[in-house]
């Protein structure tokens, strides 16, 4: 008998799956045993597999969302960090998305102009907080000719860092959230560590420290 909170704990479930075993893996017989509820009750909530990671794939695109409208003004190299953190923690929220992109896409087609928006409005976050820095003098002037290549690079470490260590390190691809974390955002900000003044670059360094 499906209960108010059934599809609820549909979701948080199936999220579960699909960052553990990835979403090829992870059928809808899966998600129902994992319940312990019969497949019948799962579709009366879900028509299909394609409807979960729609609604999983739309909570990822609103969380990310209302990053993006952060507006920088007065920023620092903490002020960097921490918009860098709030990213990877969403990331390591939805890992699905990024350990199984190829295949999500290949199996949702609808989600690919949607995830081609993220990329837009991530890349254009990230430059946006490199002008706030310049225009502070805290990266040097020379690095103003190079700041959408650096926007290019960082994006590539937010969105790749959570296939990169789960493919190419030994770092455990179910590891609790926040674990590698650190480490990705203190790589995206290594980019920009050579056109950091002498002062921000031991404070960049610092920080990669205290939460390595």
């Amino acid at each position: 008998m499906s209960t108010p909170n059934t599809k609820a704990r549909i979701t948080e479930i199936t999220l579960m799956l699909f960052n553990h075993q990835g979403v090829a893996s992870i059928s809808t017989n899966h998600i129902a045993l994992e319940l312990d509820i019969s497949p019948g009750n799962l579709y009366y909530h879900f028509k299909s597999k394609e409807a979960l990671i729609g609604v999983l794939f739309t909570a990822y695109e609103s969380e990310l969302r209302s990053l993006f409208n952060h507006q920088f003004e007065s920023t620092t190299i903490e002020d960097a960090w921490f918009f860098l953190h709030l990213g990877f923690e969403i990331a390591a929220r939805y890992r699905f998305v990024h350990q199984d992109t190829e295949h999500l896409l290949q199996k949702c087609p609808s989600l690919i102009p949607r995830f081609k928006r993220i990329l837009r409005s991530y890349f254009d976050s990230l430059l946006s907080l490199l002008n706030a820095l310049s225009s502070q003098n805290i990266l040097h002037r020379d690095a103003e000719s190079s700041l959408e290549e650096l926007a290019t690079n960082m994006l590539l470490v937010c969105t790749q860092w959570i296939s990169f260590k789960q493919h190419f390190s030994d770092f455990p691809a179910q590891a609790p959230a926040g674990t590698d974390l650190s480490q990705g955002v203190a790589q995206a900000l290594s980019m920009v560590l050579p056109y950091l003044n002498a002062e921000n670059q031991a404070h960049l360094r610092a920080l990669q420290k205290a939460y390595s």
